[in-house]
């Protein structure tokens, strides 16, 4: 479904602030609360919406750091590697924030957050002892860290 201006309006209001109300919106753009509602969920129902959210700082939960994890899935005697089973136990991980399947020098990208050094060192350890992973490559971000999308959840 394409998104009018009136959808986009809605949508860059919501990420400016997901508490909005609806009410607030409808005054902003001079349409009734029940239009704005009814775009909305069409927006939902369409899948051009995913939902709202709460972006919690890291460092207020007790992280220090976040990690990147390069990792390279073992080849079974020419037989394809199962990249995606190894990819849903990194989603699982509650310390993975982002795992996908990339192209390029890697198979796989793991983003995790860390508590310290030890805590890196762990979670390495962790994702290493998932069947099918033949190396990991691990970059520590340098500083602040900001992973917070406007738009899109990566």
């Amino acid at each position: 479904m394409s998104m009018d201006e009136v959808d986009q309006k809605i949508v860059e209001m919501l990420t400016e602030d997901a508490r909005m109300s609806f009410r607030k919106i409808a005054k902003v753009l001079d349409k009734s609360p029940d239009t704005i509602i009814n775009r909305f969920q069409r927006l939902l129902d369409s899948g051009n919406v995913r939902g709202s959210t709460v972006i919690v700082d890291p460092k207020l939960i007790g992280y220090e750091g976040m990690a990147a994890f390069h990792i390279d899935v073992s080849q079974n005697s020419g037989a394809k590697p199962d990249s995606t089973k190894i990819l849903k136990t990194l989603i699982k991980m509650p310390n993975i924030i982002v795992a996908t399947k990339t192209v390029g020098d890697h198979d796989l990208l793991a983003i995790g957050v860390i508590h310290d050094f030890n805590h890196l060192m762990s979670l390495g350890k962790e994702i290493s002892a998932i069947p099918g992973i033949k190396s990991i490559q691990t970059a520590l971000w340098a500083s602040e860290s900001e992973v917070c999308p406007k738009y899109f959840i990566i």
